[in-house]
């Protein structure tokens, strides 16, 4: 009996230590462009090109990995095109179906703002994605959660969590949320 519960014991530390290591879910505010998110890991921002229809502008891409599922939050200056927020969010989505099969599109609604949620099968059996567009503040902002082929699973709810942790007037000042700056 004894020798059976040590086995057991044995067994669930190997596996557990087996398994990839989780990162824990944070919370993290753009307080300038009016909203905040979750996601795993720590987050990193960059400077990044916008490429629409409408052509290029610069723009804050914060992002991390996890688990072999990437986890990207866009946010793009549109202040001189107020109350252009329908254009704009289907200008994002006609850039976001380039090159993908389109699984699923809808409007959706975070509080009182409108955008569109799509998820997308990639090309070449790159992964699936599932992404969500909104306007705040006159910023584009565009959460894309791709679970890369390496995981391979493509029903984890880890997507639908990541887009939809977007919250809005997020200007309550919650000590646990990280403060994320927009790029200059």
């Amino acid at each position: 009996m004894r020798s059976t519960i040590l086995a057991l014991t044995m067994t669930a530390a190997l596996t557990a230590a087996a398994l990839p290591a989780q990162a824990a879910w944070q919370s993290y505010a753009a307080r300038e462009a009016g909203f905040s998110f979750e996601a795993p890991g720590d987050v990193k921002s960059e400077k990044a090109t916008y490429r629409a229809a409408a052509g290029q502008r610069p723009a804050t891409v914060y992002r991390s990995l996890d688990d072999n599922i990437e986890y990207k939050v866009t946010v793009v200056d549109f202040a001189n095109r107020a109350n252009d927020d329908a254009a704009l969010i289907k200008e994002a989505a006609t850039s976001l179906q380039n090159n993908r099969k389109v699984l699923a599109d809808a409007e959706a609604r975070v509080e009182t703002s409108y955008g569109r949620k799509m998820t997308f099968e990639l090309p070449n059996n790159g992964g699936r994605s599932m992404a969500a567009i909104y306007v705040s503040r006159g910023h584009l902002i565009q959460l894309e959660v791709t679970v890369l082929p390496a995981n391979g699973d493509y029903a984890s709810p880890d997507l639908g969590r990541f887009v939809d942790s977007i919250a809005f007037n997020s200007g309550s000042s919650d000590p646990g949320k990280i403060e994320l700056q927009l790029a200059k």
